[in-house]
């Protein structure tokens, strides 16, 4: 008898107080802008250059609701918008922009994201993507150019260290026509 009400002060014990309300903080939610952009872009043209090393090349692609999902993926990765990093962004404003900066004591590869809002509507995006793992080093610095609510333009500057080689920069530069 004395081991079964110990067993009941021992669980009763570890239950979780459950507080009043929740606090969580509100991000923007890119994965949904990506949803959204691959429906409305749809049947498209792009043009597309490629910087590795000094050398480019440049394409006039035609886009699908299939190829623009394959080329926003990027989305999801700058998505600040995740369970990882609830709470993890300091808020701040610059101008008329929202700046989210990653705590000094968070880690997670989204560094900084700035967006610029009219309304319903993204105008800008701007995000800093960096990893740093044993092997390699791997920086992005994102841009995003929307008007009325369609993407216009995107351009990525980056670069890629591995281990025992040389640093790789590139640069990805996207006009929809």
């Amino acid at each position: 008898m004395k081991k079964l009400i110990v067993a009941l002060l021992v669980l009763s014990g570890c239950q979780k107080l459950k507080p009043e309300s929740v606090s969580i903080p509100e991000y923007p939610d890119f994965k949904v802008l990506m949803k959204e952009q691959v429906a409305l872009l749809g049947k498209t043209k792009i043009k597309k250059t490629v910087w590795l090393e000094g050398q480019s090349e440049a394409r006039v692609l035609e886009m699908d609701s299939t190829k623009w999902a394959e080329e926003l993926t990027f989305l999801k990765e700058i998505n600040p918008n995740q369970p990882e990093y609830v709470g993890a962004f300091a808020k701040s404003k610059e101008g008329e922009s929202q700046i989210l900066t990653l705590g000094s004591e968070e880690s997670g590869p989204l560094k900084e994201v700035k967006y610029l809002t009219d309304g319903d509507n993204y105008e800008r995006i701007l995000a800093s993507f960096h990893e740093d793992k044993d092997v390699y080093v791997h920086h992005r610095d994102i841009s995003i150019d929307l008007q009325d609510g369609l993407i216009q333009s995107i351009e990525i500057n980056g670069y890629q260290k591995m281990m025992f080689k040389d640093t790789v920069r590139f640069r990805i530069a996207l006009k929809v026509n």
